[in-house]
């Protein structure tokens, strides 16, 4: 209702009325407003808080944010994004007659700040979900589990097969990707910080191992593998690691990966879930990642949920 029809009803409504009866009239009309103007900010609140999953619908189109780190989500040759998370996502958006994917290519450690600052509707590049990750953003359910390993010089001359052993080497220094979940694991073995080297990528890390600026490079199993082979350096070769990073308990430090999602965008991060554990059950997930070098050992265990990943320390 206006302003100036309110003040001319009101004002007819003076006319030959008691004071009592005016502030009976008067206090409705108050009442009334206050109401509506709550209705208002609740509809406006609502809005605000609206996902992105209705918006994708309408519009036929959702910006993906990835960081270019093969096999997790890169630029292929033909200059088309592709990669575990990637095709996973392509699978999900075409099932809901969403073919219009726009890629956002970012560095590792800008992803996070990039998808609340709503530069993409989606963190599509096998980002591990850890508890830090988890109080910024909310990752969907994991679509793989994966452990650590070293890419180190052919020979191994250091010794170099678990953290523990490259913190207890005073000449060893290790090559991480900005932002990655290794740096707290290195932190908490004690590896100094003069002895932590950040790489924006991993194709910047392995140069630095082929530079000697480092002694060994530390990602997932699968994520050294593919680096190694796409090195094709007979001078570099992959270690496992007789043991795994541990966290603050003592716990071996299992990773889990998954998409993320603003905290906001519920109905988005549930419609991805339902249709994550509808496909892990049927097999097509195996089927879309196993090129990119994810066998059945890194599937995440049968019910395991983004809440279990984020309590993991």
């Amino acid at each position: 209702m206006s302003s100036q029809w309110l003040r001319h009803r009101t004002h007819k409504m003076e006319v030959g009325m008691s004071p009592n009866s005016l502030s009976r009239i008067s206090r409705r009309v108050l009442i009334s407003g206050c109401f509506l103007g709550a209705i208002s900010l609740s509809i406006g609140t609502s809005l605000a808080q609206d996902d992105s999953l209705a918006r994708i619908q309408a519009a036929g189109k959702v910006k993906i944010g990835f960081a270019n780190i093969n096999p997790y989500g890169y630029v292929g040759p033909d200059g088309k994004i592709t990669g575990q998370s990637p095709e996973l996502t392509k699978a999900f958006f075409a099932d809901m007659g969403i073919a219009d994917i726009e890629p956002v290519i970012t560095d590792f450690g800008t992803l996070i700040g990039g998808l609340v600052a709503q530069r993409f509707d989606i963190v599509s590049t096998g980002m591990l979900i850890q508890p830090e990750r988890c109080k910024i953003v909310a990752f969907g359910n994991p679509e793989y589990q994966m452990n650590r390993a070293f890419a180190v010089r052919a020979g191994n001359p250091k010794g170099l097969t678990s953290f523990v052993a490259l913190a207890k080497n005073p000449a060893a220094k290790l090559g991480m990707l900005t932002g990655a979940g290794e740096l707290h694991l290195a932190e908490l073995v004690g590896i100094p910080k003069d002895r932590q080297v950040l790489f924006p990528d991993l194709s910047a890390a392995v140069a630095g191992l082929q530079a000697d600026r480092v002694d060994a490079v530390v990602a997932s199993t699968v994520t050294i593998r593919q680096a190694l082979a796409r090195a094709n350096d007979a001078q570099l070769e992959f270690a496992t690691l007789t043991e795994q990073p541990a966290d603050e308990t003592g716990k071996p430090v299992v990773g889990y990966g998954g998409m993320a999602f603003r905290k906001e965008d519920k109905a988005l991060r549930e419609a991805w879930n339902a249709w994550l554990a509808e496909n892990l059950k049927t097999g097509r997930v195996a089927k879309i990642i196993e090129p990119f070098g994810f066998g059945a050992e890194t599937l995440p265990p049968e019910g395991i949920t983004a809440d279990d990943a984020c309590a993991e320390k």
